[in-house]
C-alpha cells in the first residue's frame, strides 16, 4: 500500500475506541479477521476495499471502510463488550461518514502514481523527452537500469544533461568486525556546474 494512502488511515485501536465498553484487543483481532480472512462475513468487500480497509503493520491502521466492517461486527454481536453496549455509536458513524473523502483521496493518489509511472516509462523509452527539473537520482537509476542494466556505470544523457552513475568505494575502517560496502551514486552537474543528486 502506498505511503500516502496509509497516511490517510487511522490507527485501528483509535477507531475501536469509538465503541463504548469494547474489549480492544479482541475487537482488533475480529476486525483483522473479518477484513483479511472474510470471517465472519459481516460485510461484502471487493479485493480493493479489503486492501483499503485494514493495513497490518507495527501500528495497525484502518479506514472508514474498515470502520464500516467494525460497526457491522458490533451490530452483529461479534465484539466482546465489558458491559452491554448501546446500539448507536455516533463517533464511529462520524468516522464512517468520511468514507467519500477517503475514497476521493485514494483515487487522486492512485491517479498521480499512474501518471508518474507513465511519465517514467516515457522517459525510459526516450531520455531526451525529460525536462531538467525532472532529474533525480531515482530517475537516473531507473533509466540506467532499463537501458544499460542493473550493474552498469558510466554516463548517460537524460534531458540533454550528462548524468552519471558511479560506484562509491566504502570508507576505510579500522574495525574488522564492520565491513562497509560500496554504494551506487547517481548524479549530474547543473547549469552552474554544481553537482546535484547523490552526495559524493
Amino acid at each position: 500500500m502506498l505511503w500516502d494512502i496509509r497516511a490517510r488511515m487511522t490507527p485501528a485501536l483509535s477507531v475501536i475506541d469509538l465503541i463504548p465498553h469494547v474489549h480492544r484487543t479482541p475487537a482488533l483481532a475480529a476486525l483483522r479477521r473479518a477484513v483479511v480472512e472474510g470471517r465472519p462475513a459481516v460485510l461484502p468487500l471487493s479485493d480493493e476495499d479489503r486492501d483499503l480497509a485494514f493495513h497490518d503493520a507495527s501500528v495497525q491502521l484502518t479506514s472508514p471502510i474498515g470502520a464500516r466492517v467494525l460497526k457491522a461486527l458490533y451490530l452483529g454481536g461479534h465484539l466482546k463488550l465489558k458491559k452491554p453496549g448501546l446500539k448507536p455509536v455516533p463517533a464511529l458513524d462520524a468516522y464512517i461518514a468520511t468514507e467519500p473523502v477517503f475514497r476521493a483521496d485514494v483515487a487522486r493518489i492512485l491517479a498521480a502514481e499512474e501518471a508518474k509511472r507513465l511519465r517514467l516509462d516515457q522517459i525510459i523509452a526516450d531520455p531526451d523527452c525529460a525536462r531538467p527539473d525532472e532529474l533525480s537520482p531515482f530517475l537516473i537509476n531507473k533509466v540506467f537500469t532499463a537501458r544499460l542494466g542493473h550493474d552498469a556505470f558510466g554516463e548517460l544523457t537524460i534531458a540533454g544533461v550528462t548524468c552519471y552513475r558511479t560506484l562509491v568505494p566504502p570508507p576505510a575502517t579500522d574495525d574488522d568486525r564492520q565491513r562497509a560496502e560500496a554504494r551506487m551514486s547517481a548524479w549530474w552537474l547543473d547549469a552552474a556546474g554544481n553537482r546535484q543528486g547523490d552526495p559524493a
